[in-house]
């Protein structure tokens, strides 16, 4: 080749004005020079398979097994059978909502449980020893969850099962459940199917022939919904309690679908270990357990009392899938299959037995340091590997990563004699645009969520997820490549040469920026990043083959691309539709105060501009790039007006085989607010509404009248200790966007009294004793005066926590009270140091009661049953009460 025509290679013509569209004479250079960029078609053959990609990992993830029928027992005499634990959850469930300390829960679902196990222990073989015990317990202890409270509990009831052998081993392994279930929901997946789970699985160890190497403790609580009291007595209480080595906790925050194991340790590896081999149906991620215990999720479980107050690790599993009817009316035996029962069961006895039957057990201490980083392939197997191992892993990445983008600044000095200084300047200019297209993508998104809100057409994606990928998924793409497609060719003008060379830049700007993640990762020892390590390793994999296959072009480079991207775009597809699975019913329950609509677009917009990195730049290759915008923009504006113009947006859906209701909780109130003189300035009844979503609470004028004029509650939070309005739980962080409807007065017999018992002076301060009855379930709201401090009390030991709001700068102290049985005084002091200057009252006392059980008022009846059908109502009767001391 002569010197003039390498010249023309490396300066051939410069590009069209319009930069979103190719000359007529681009087929010509590419066809010259580029050696057969990517065809238009090929591009579109991409986005199919990636489609076809979702399609497939949404299917899998639904798979089940077939349920095992009581018919079939004789052909598998030491299987889980599902039938058998569905009819006993079907006896459960029918007993209605199950709410501790009602007569339903402590009394009724007692006697079906233990009806059931006695019949076990009846039928049992010798070589198990079987024993059963009735626990109530009491106690108090402080929970950093939400916005932080103390919980205190009286006679909480626990059924106790111990299973063992001859040997008689000092130690155990506790599986838990409880059978408690929130006012007005069945429980089924929450969590009456995982005591149904624990039932069968106790049936098939009792009729088993293996000798136990160890004890299995079977926790049926009866208190978890109160905020985990049961758990906390049995665990610092009961008799079986100090030879619990390790434990697994069955959850749900969905219904049917896969267990997901989301939290697991701390420490002691071999009990991921175990599982990994055991179970034959894995699903589990170290990435769950970081979002979980980051607090971004509003929930909580016992594995927390079993870690934090028992100092023991474990496992903890849910059902997350159909999170819609968490803690609702839907949460039906009608949404578990009998598939779900069979795999869970499957899956737990497995992993129990391989734990029981381990000699772990024996000598925990020693197996206690590591952790693990995890992670299932498609539910196929589990991946793990030490903290240790990963950094190794991470590490040797991040210098393959530098080492492959050294290739491609060899590969370009030697094609378009670009010099190693000027392709690290240019490579940084690619990283600065990848990262302004990914914030222009967040702001489009953005826009377009504020417009949505405009229109009065939000949360559509709530019943029919497939409205994000119109929404958010297609504009993401288009200005994602539109953002790309424009800085390549305004500010790479002097590479003449072909394409390519344009691509790699921007292919190893998308790889640094993940390797750099990946970095950052193994520095904050963050177990998710395993994630930019898929991102990291592949691409620099790639980059080495491609250098030995660089004259493979068309369709079968496009083969080596996805040969080299296939596989982290699999997995993160299939982690990103499991957070999907999780997070968008979540925002039905989340609040007001927060726009979900901007948050789904944000985070939708966020993890696809990731999950689509290597895609991006591929539109630097295409032929005909306004082919792809234009059929990009047309989808994405012909959803914009289907959302508008038909009823396929509308956010809800009563279909009791798929629902998606709009959450209402509702409390019929009647508020006295009394002054420093014990006088009652403010006496008030209504209901409150506390919004669960960003559409509450006025969705339903057209169904519920009276909704209209309901007010925004504002003035009433400053006036008073936590607005004076019924919280169960201190969740001011989450919801403080609620309105208030005046309304008739309350029909309960109200049981509820506070009574100051004494007041002393103590060393810097004074001592407050104070006596409380009322209903099962109250709630006590304390704040000090301002520039006071509580120092101590007698619920609990130690410093008492406070709670996260403050209230006009002042501390506040949330105090969770519940019991079972008969009417239980709580009976506390409180040490308040007290400034010598001080004059005037110390403290805002405030005492709500929540009658869950009695009849509701008739107009509060007549309200509730105005609400449509794609509605799901939490409503009761409470009091609220405060007093200036």
């Amino acid at each position: 080749m002569t010197k003039n025509s390498s010249l023309r290679q490396r300066f051939k013509p410069s590009q069209p004005k319009n930069i979103f569209t190719d000359s007529p004479d681009s087929d010509k250079y590419d066809s010259q020079y580029d050696s057969a960029p990517l065809s238009t078609s090929l591009f579109f053959t991409l986005l199919g398979i990636m489609i076809g990609v979702l399609i497939a990992v949404i299917v899998i993830e639904r798979q089940l097994p077939p349920g095992l029928k009581i018919s079939d027992q004789h052909k598998y005499p030491d299987r889980f059978i599902a039938e058998r634990a569905y009819n006993t959850l079907k006896n459960l469930t029918a007993l209605g909502p199950r709410v501790a300390g009602s007569y339903t829960n402590e009394v009724l679902a007692v006697n079906v449980l233990k009806k059931e196990i006695q019949h076990i222990i009846k039928n049992a073989k010798d070589n198990n020893v079987i024993q059963l015990d009735i626990q109530k317990a009491s106690g108090a202890f402080q929970l950093a969850f939400l916005d932080g409270m103390t919980n205190v509990y009286k006679n909480m009831q626990n059924i106790v099962v111990r299973i063992g052998s001859r040997i008689n081993s000092p130690h155990s392994l506790l599986l838990n459940c409880h059978f408690d279930t929130v006012s007005q929901s069945p429980g089924a997946s929450d969590d009456g199917a995982g005591c149904a789970v624990m039932l069968e699985m106790l049936r098939v160890i009792s009729q088993s022939d293996r000798i136990l190497r160890h004890n299995i403790i079977f926790l049926f609580n009866g208190g978890e919904e109160n905020f985990m009291p049961a758990s906390h007595g049995f665990i610092t209480q009961h008799k079986w309690a100090k030879e619990v080595r390790a434990f697994i906790n069955i959850e749900a925050c969905g219904a049917g679908g896969r267990e997901l194991l989301f939290q697991a340790g701390p420490n002691h590896p071999w009990i991921l270990e175990t599982y990994s081999e055991e179970v034959p149906y894995p699903y589990a991620s170290s990435m769950a357990q970081e979002i979980f215990q980051s607090g971004l999720i509003p929930g909580d479980t016992d594995y927390r009392i079993f870690r934090d107050f028992g100092n023991i690790s474990g496992l903890d599993f849910a059902w997350s899938s159909n999170g819609y009817v968490y803690h609702t009316r839907f949460d039906s035996i009608d949404q578990i299959p009998l598939g779900t029962l069979q795999r869970t069961g499957d899956n737990i006895l497995a992993l129990a037995r391989g734990m029981a039957m381990g000699h772990q057990l024996s000598n925990i201490e020693s197996h206690r340091a590591g952790n693990l980083v995890f992670f299932d392939f498609l539910g196929a197997f589990v991946v793990r590997w030490p903290m240790v191992i990963a950094d190794i892993i991470n590490l040797s990445s991040v210098i393959l990563s530098f080492y492959s983008v050294y290739e491609n600044m060899k590969k370009a000095f030697k094609t378009d004699a670009i010099s190693n200084a000027y392709y690290i300047r240019k490579v940084a200019q690619c990283m600065g645009a990848v990262i302004a297209s990914s914030l222009a993508s967040l702001l489009v998104s953005v826009s377009i969520a504020l417009l949505l809100n405009g229109l009065g057409r939000t949360m559509s994606w709530y019943a029919r997820p497939l409205w994000i990928f119109f929404l958010y998924v297609v504009p993401a793409m288009l200005v994602l490549m539109a953002t790309i497609l424009y800085h390549a060719r305004t500010t790479h003008k002097d590479i003449k040469s072909s394409a390519w060379p344009t691509f790699r830049l921007y292919y190893d700007a998308y790889q640094l920026l993940w390797t750099l993640s990946l970095f950052v990762g193994v520095i904050l020892r963050i177990r998710s990043s395993f994630v930019p390590l898929f991102w990291t390793l592949f691409p620099s994999v790639g980059t080495l083959l491609m250098k030995y296959l660089e004259h493979w072009r068309g369709f079968k480079w496009l083969l080596l691309y996805i040969g080299i991207m296939g596989l982290p775009f699999v997995q993160s597809i299939y982690l990103l539709m499991g957070a999907l699975y999780l997070c968008l019913p979540i925002m039905g329950r989340a609040g007001a105060a927060y726009n979900s609509e901007v948050l789904i677009a944000i985070l939708i917009t966020y993890f696809f501009s990731l999950l689509v990195s290597y895609v991006v730049p591929l539109i630097l290759l295409i032929k005909s790039v306004e082919r792809v915008f234009s059929l990009l923009l047309g989808v994405f504006l012909l959803s914009i007006a289907v959302l508008i113009l038909t009823p396929l947006g509308f956010p809800y859906s009563g279909d009791p085989n798929s629902p998606a209701p709009q959450r209402f909780m509702i409390a019929h109130v009647k508020r006295t607010f009394h002054d420093v003189n014990g006088q009652i300035i403010d006496q008030a009844s209504g209901y409150w509404i506390a919004d669960m979503d960003i559409n509450s609470p006025h969705s339903v004028d057209r169904y519920v009248p009276e909704v209209r004029k309901a007010k925004l509650v504002e003035e009433d939070c400053i006036k008073y200790l936590y607005c004076g309005l019924p919280y169960l739980v201190p969740v001011q962080n989450f919801i403080f966007k609620t309105h208030w409807l005046e309304g008739p007065p309350i029909r309960v017999k109200e049981t509820s009294k506070l009574l100051l018992t004494s007041r002393q002076k103590i060393s810097n301060g004074e001592r407050v004793t104070v006596s409380i009855n009322g209903p099962c379930h109250m709630g006590i709201m304390i704040s000090p005066t301002l520039g006071l401090e509580l120092k101590s009390w007698s619920v609990v030991e130690g410093k008492p926590l406070a709670a996260a709001p403050l209230w006009n700068n002042r501390q506040t102290y949330f105090i969770y009270y519940g019991y079972s049985g008969d009417s239980v005084a709580l009976n506390f002091s409180m040490d308040f140091k007290i400034p010598l200057q001080h004059s005037g009252p110390i403290m805002d006392i405030g005492i709500i009661s929540h009658y869950q059980f009695e009849p509701l008022a008739p107009e509060f009846s007549e309200m509730i049953e105005k609400f449509p059908s794609w509605t799901a109502l939490t409503y009761w009767t409470s009091t609220v009460e405060t007093w200036i001391f």
